[in-house]
């Protein structure tokens, strides 16, 4: 995939030779560039990741997706005599999960997703599910807090649910290893981090609402925790 067809989803684009190269894969850790790649600088609670984009592109990515005060100082940077392409988003979120379905093929088209989310019971309930699916002769994905696992394959995980770039990775992973479904833990944090975002649920799951989390939800707009995914 190219760069330019890769970053259609995101408006009009200004006229650059790396819109020509092909993208070999998406990061948003400036330390893990690998060349060939699109670093996503995303912005964190103490750092923007997009201020590490001269470490990206020094490591060989062809651009980088930042926020636009990030995209800010690179324009002021004197450093910058070789113009790399730096393109600004005001939603990083939603710019993430975009690029990661769009350069993984829409993984969640082709898979019949079921996410579980609530306080508590995420877990149990997917894995009973998983058991059911796999019962009725099908080739169900786990992705939880414990693991996530396929025939063939498990993997330690690091998050509930993982960010986008990781998720849509996993999920087009499990297709070609020939997955029909999909079980996925989803929590509460990366519906307000908008970790899901692109992603086709066949069904929703809600297991129950208690006082867990609500320290970190306190304040934020509704549609930030909506449970509709």
């Amino acid at each position: 995939m190219k760069l330019r067809e890769l970053l259609a989803t995101l408006g009009e684009l200004p006229n650059h030779p790396a819109l020509e190269a092909e993208v070999k894969g998406l990061t948003t850790n400036s330390l893990a560039v690998q060349p060939g790649e699109v670093f996503i600088g995303m912005p964190g609670t103490r750092v923007d990741g997009g201020d590490f984009w001269q470490s990206a592109i020094a490591a060989g990515a062809i651009a980088a997706v930042v926020s636009p005060q990030a995209a800010e100082k690179a324009k002021s940077d004197p450093a910058c005599q070789s113009e790399p392409l730096i393109i600004p988003s005001s939603d990083m979120a939603q710019t993430c999960a975009k690029l990661a379905t769009a350069f993984y093929q829409f993984p969640t088209q082709k898979l019949k997703m079921i996410g579980v989310t609530g306080t508590n019971g995420k877990t149990t309930t997917t894995h009973l599910i998983e058991y059911l699916l796999e019962r009725s002769n099908k080739s169900p994905a786990l992705l939880g807090t414990l693991y996530t696992r396929w025939q063939g394959f498990q993997q330690t995980a690091l998050h509930t649910t993982p960010f986008p770039v990781e998720l849509q990775h996993q999920l087009a992973s499990a297709i070609r290893s020939g997955c029909d479904f999909a079980v996925m833990e989803v929590s509460s944090h990366a519906l307000a981090q908008g970790r899901t975002l692109g992603c086709e649920f066949e069904t929703a799951v809600f297991t129950n609402l208690t006082q867990d989390h609500l320290d970190y939800h306190r304040g934020k707009a509704r549609s930030e925790v909506s449970l509709d995914i």
